[in-house]
């Protein structure tokens, strides 16, 4: 081959290349569409879908080596290889298939769908996304285009029988326009998902491993939907995640991560795809693999895997310019796996916390626009009193009182900030953190136990210390045992929020004895007003003794006697006559014989 031949055929290549995309991504396209609307009318397609063009799709073809096997291909994208940017073949392939018989029809989609449907695979009327890009097979190149997001092929009723109507049957956020299915906004859609489409991916993942492998205690993910579009940055969350999220995307990276909230990074919110990377990282691996994949990786992200955490009830997610979502998932900062043994004889959804009721084997919120990430402050009070009243009857502490609500201390916490909440401390309040009131008993036992294993020496050392260096004991703040009244709000540092509790009316900090050596009997020393509930001593609601009011009394009587009728008087039978005859015959009688 001469010089001048190969810089033809180099030039030739270089030409299809660089003018590909202006035919595919306008010409090419607009036709392919064009034959999309055509057929769904003909044939009464209810829901064939435009093709967009994806540079998404163009960027994975880019990637592909045509002489060795895709098995990328058939799970969010089929392929078809062409001859060239001209619709004419495609047709032809169209009239080709259409002219066979229903049993040659079903005949060729079982043994070519396994690969490639060719020119069929560009009248799939699920596929929404189309992306080519030459490859080079020899000495020569040819278009090859990927459609997604359907790994299966889906052919429509070709039988002319169909009675629906075209565009009738459009994908969420698609609407009907002249018979073909166009999306609302192009902007949004994406061929890696849209976000709305990640919760809906992810809870039925979540129903399918539940019922799968007898999961007691899956959970729904739920969130308030909020989404915005500002400089190709798309936003669906939680809005109690969203501080989070925001403060993440400040690239402050994952701090407070695994507390109460952990995350995970995916390319796409397809269902199939996510099964697939849970297949491949996690349940084809062996069992020790599984155990060690789990330990290694707990401490930060298990990607994939944490979508199956059955504790987690909350969903934050975000994407940016480079297509990649991430997302967050709360309550629990602790991964929790179910059993995968499949040998569980549990009932899916029989274990549900409470506000959730099981619905088909998973746990739905009974009122999800009630449910909220930092949990309730209801459910707070009863927990902390709980916990209080637990550590009371364990270590036989006296005195510990319930904490019970205070407006006045509210009131003093609103206008606050965490530095004059430090400033105006000890006085005749003290304060605690918390991450959300959810799970209080679970995070304050976990911080405490540390604190309860140290000797006495250790824990008077950790009291001096921790107490100069910022003047609150955290969540041992919540034993305080003298500590009677709370009140809580949300506050923001560094772009994290807590929930901060003031407590009083003690300005310094007590601990009961922790040592077991107290012979005290729990709630046996309250404070006056208080007394002994099953350990916890609990204020006295004072009783009021009812005031009398007699004349209120005699006033209801009278209206009473003159709104009601009178009892109508018994109506009696006059025996009189009867009674006097009677005595009379007995008087004559004793006269005859006794001569009265």
């Amino acid at each position: 081959m001469s010089l001048f031949q190969s810089l033809l055929i180099f030039l030739s290549f270089v030409a299809i290349k660089d003018v590909s995309p202006y035919y595919t991504d306008n010409y090419f396209v607009d036709k392919i569409n064009d034959l999309r609307r055509t057929y769904a009318k003909k044939y009464n397609v209810p829901n064939m879908h435009r093709l967009m063009w994806s540079e998404d799709l163009v960027n994975i073809l880019d990637r592909l080596d045509w002489s060795v096997a895709w098995p990328e291909a058939r799970i969010t994208w089929r392929y078809t290889a062409l001859k060239f940017y001209e619709t004419s073949q495609i047709e032809t392939d169209v009239i080709d298939f259409l002219k066979k018989t229903p049993e040659e029809k079903s005949k060729t989609i079982k043994t070519d769908a396994k690969s490639s449907m060719k020119g069929m695979e560009l009248f799939n009327p699920l596929q929404r996304f189309i992306g080519c890009y030459p490859k080079r097979e020899g000495n020569s190149s040819f278009p090859v285009c990927l459609v997604g997001t359907e790994g299966s092929f889906t052919m429509f009723d070709t039988t002319g029988q169909s009675t629906g109507i075209p565009g009738s049957e459009c994908h969420k956020r698609y609407k009907n326009e002249g018979g073909l299915c166009v999306p609302n906004n192009e902007d949004e859609e994406s061929y890696y998902g849209h976000l709305e489409d990640i919760i809906e991916s992810v809870n039925q993942i979540r129903e399918d491993y539940s019922r799968e492998f007898n999961v007691p205690n899956m959970h729904q993910l739920v969130r308030d939907i909020f989404s915005t579009a500002r400089n190709n940055f798309f936003q669906i969350w939680s809005d109690d995640l969203l501080k989070n999220l925001q403060n993440m995307n400040r690239d402050n990276g994952f701090k407070g991560a695994c507390v109460t909230w952990r995350y995970v990074h995916i390319d796409t919110s397809n269902k199939g795809s996510i099964k697939k990377e849970l297949s491949s990282t996690f349940f084809e691996k062996s069992d020790v693999e599984k155990r060690s994949f789990v330990s290694i990786n707990s401490h930060k992200t298990l990607e994939s895997l944490e979508f199956l955490n059955p504790l987690q009830k909350f969903i934050a997610c975000s994407r940016n310019s480079n297509t990649r979502f991430i997302c967050l998932l709360g309550t629990e900062g602790k991964f929790t796996m179910f059993d995968y043994s499949h040998k569980s004889s549990e009932t899916p959804g029989s274990n549900c916390h409470k506000r959730y009721r099981n619905d088909s084997g998973i746990c739905v919120a009974i009122k999800p626009e009630e449910e909220s990430y930092f949990g309730r402050q209801s459910d707070f009070m009863s927990d902390i009193n709980e916990i209080r009243r637990r550590y009371a009857k364990e270590y036989r502490v006296s005195n510990m009182h319930a904490l019970t609500w205070s407006n006045e201390l509210a009131e003093v916490l609103d206008p606050l900030d965490t530095t004059g909440v430090r400033a105006k401390a000890k006085e005749t309040w003290r304060y605690g953190a918390l991450n959300t009131y959810d799970n209080t008993i679970y995070h304050i036992k976990a911080d405490v136990t540390r604190f309860f294993e140290m000797n006495r020496t250790a824990k008077n050392d950790h009291i001096v210390k921790t107490l100069s260096d910022k003047d609150t004991m955290d969540r041992l703040e919540f034993l305080n045992p003298l500590q009677k009244t709370i009140a809580c709000g949300r506050k923001e540092e560094e772009g994290v929020t807590y929930i901060i509790c003031l407590l009083g009316p003690e300005g310094n900090f007590t601990i009961f004895d922790t040592s077991f050596q107290s012979q005290l009997a729990a709630g046996s020393k309250c404070h006056k007003g208080y007394y002994n509930e099953d350990g916890l001593c609990i204020m006295q609601i004072p009783t009021q003794v009812p005031i009398i009011d007699y004349r209120k009394m005699a006033e209801e009587e009278r209206n009473k006697a003159l709104t009601e009728e009178p009892e109508p008087e018994p109506i009696l039978e006059n025996h009189g006559n009867e009674i006097s005859l009677g005595y009379l015959l007995v008087f004559l009688l004793a006269k005859l014989f006794f001569n009265i």
